[in-house]
Order: structure tokens, then C-alpha cells, then sequence
């Protein structure tokens, strides 16, 4: 089950990779600079997890998780959408996380997209399906006008997650 929404979130920030390309400003800035920062990416991940946790697809993966399984997902992702955006992080990459269970520092592999996916079985029975990229994409989308995410650059990120839709379906759902 923590394979699974590693794998799903690891969905946006891999899938990323292409970001920094992406145009759709007349500003200077970095879509990094443009999100925010590491900071600013952290809380769209932040507001997203709620919303994955309880979305009626992919929300199943989701409850029951402990704090620790949560902040782990919170960081990896984190780290990958700044990677993805151009920002002074690298992925896939060990990441160094703080409890909230226990405040103890603990580390944690974070895994390329195409690798977190494979094996991955649903409540079905089945790997990923559609339905599970649209509810994903649309927390994410959800979280990026909640955080005040420019238009332009939500539809960049759209259509980079949209891309690699065939790499995290499942060929028994596609």
C-alpha cells in the first residue's frame, strides 16, 4: 500500500523533469522561483495530501497511513518537484526526514517514478488505473489554485502529468 502512494505521488515530480522547459511566462523567474521555493512546493504538497487522502479513486491508499508514512511521502515529493522545476534539489535521492510520530530523524530512499509504480496493485486487484491519474491530477490541480499557483503554470504541470499517464497505468486498465 505505501508503494502505491509513493508511486502515485511520485507521478507529479517525475513526470516533472520537463518542467524547467516548460514556458508560458514573460517573467525571469524559474517555475522553481515561480512556485514558490522549496517552501512553496511543500505547502501545495501539503494541502494535496488531504485531498488524495480523501478522493473516492485513490483515497483508500491513503487512510490509515501513519503520520511517518505521510510525512515521508510529503518529503519525497517535495524534493522531486523541485528537482523537476529547476530548483537546487536532486532526485531521485536519500532523503532526511523528522517523525512527527516520535521526533526522531530518520532517512528514506525516494525512487524514480517508473520504478515506485511497478507491481503496484489496487483494492481491485489491478495496478493503476485512469481514474486514479485524473483524481491525482485533479488534487494537484485543486492545491495549486488553493496556493495561488499561476494558470500557466498549473496547465504546465497538467500536461507533464498527463504525459506520463502511460507509464504508471496499469496494461491490464489501459
Amino acid at each position: 500500500m505505501r508503494r502505491y502512494i509513493l508511486g502515485t505521488l511520485a507521478l507529479l515530480a517525475s513526470a516533472g523533469f520537463m518542467l524547467s522547459s516548460c514556458g508560458g511566462s514573460s517573467s525571469a523567474q524559474s517555475p522553481f522561483e515561480r512556485l514558490g521555493g522549496e517552501a512553496g512546493i511543500r505547502k501545495v504538497v501539503d494541502d494535496a495530501v488531504p485531498c488524495l487522502a480523501t478522493d473516492p479513486n485513490i483515497g483508500i491508499f491513503f487512510r490509515g497511513l501513519s503520520a511517518d508514512s505521510l510525512e515521508r511521502i510529503k518529503v519525497c515529493l517535495t524534493k522531486q518537484l523541485c528537482a523537476a522545476a529547476g530548483g537546487p534539489c536532486t532526485f531521485p535521492t536519500t532523503i532526511t526526514y523528522t517523525s512527527p510520530v516520535d521526533g526522531v530523524q530518520r532517512t528514506f530512499t525516494c525512487r524514480p517514478m517508473r520504478a515506485a509504480h511497478q507491481g503496484m496493485v489496487g483494492p481491485d486487484g489491478k495496478g493503476i488505473a485512469n481514474d486514479d491519474v485524473d483524481s491525482f491530477k485533479a488534487c494537484v490541480q485543486k492545491s495549486m489554485q488553493k496556493n495561488g499557483v499561476p494558470d500557466d503554470l498549473q496547465q504546465a504541470v497538467l500536461n507533464i502529468l498527463e504525459s506520463q499517464r502511460n507509464d504508471v497505468v496499469d496494461d491490464r486498465n489501459k
